[in-house]
């Protein structure tokens, strides 16, 4: 088995208008850390299959070496690997519930679950500070204009500065 520090995560990557899938070699940290870091405001991405959001299955180009801007990313999907992507903390979710959500960010509907506590409150969960992107587990993004499509995975990371509209549903599971 390979060391954590060479371990690679597979994502996709969403843009306005574009998806990357990617591998990203994280070196030993999550990728939530990673784009939580204000030290450096791109993301590098190792292996880069670029396509058009509205044509997933047309590979435009692919790249050996590129990078993102992190403020211009919507949203990440990880279909596998929740461990490389999310610090898990035995203590943070003792007294947190699993709430149902829906998210609007542009050309995109997400819907899936976040961990909150038993009185969640919106406007703390979307205060832009160390937290720069939402997890949300078991979650689908449905293309707004062609609901067809539709990118799933153990974890989405929304961009909270990409979010337009976000509902939380009232029956929450412990």
């Amino acid at each position: 088995m390979s060391q954590v520090g060479s371990r690679r995560l597979t994502a996709d990557i969403f843009c306005d208008s574009h998806r990357i899938s990617t591998q990203m070699a994280l070196r030993g940290r999550v990728l939530s850390d990673v784009l939580a870091d204000s030290s450096t405001s791109y993301l590098e991405l190792d292996i880069a299959y670029v396509s058009r959001i509205d044509h997933p299955g047309e590979i435009l180009a692919d790249y050996a070496l590129s990078i993102v801007r992190k403020d211009r990313l919507t949203f990440v999907v990880v279909a596998t690997g929740l461990e490389m992507a999310l610090k898990q903390s035995a203590t943070a979710y003792t007294y947190r519930r699993q709430w149902p959500v829906y998210v609007t960010v542009p050309g995109f509907e997400i819907t899936g679950q976040i961990e909150a506590p038993a009185n969640v409150d919106l406007k703390q969960l979307m205060a832009v500070g160390v937290d720069r992107f939402v997890p949300v587990f078991n979650a689908t993004a449905t293309l707004s204009m062609n609901q067809s499509i539709q990118f799933s995975g153990e974890l989405i990371l929304i961009n909270k500065t990409a979010i337009e509209v976000f509902c939380i549903g009232d029956k929450a599971s412990q």
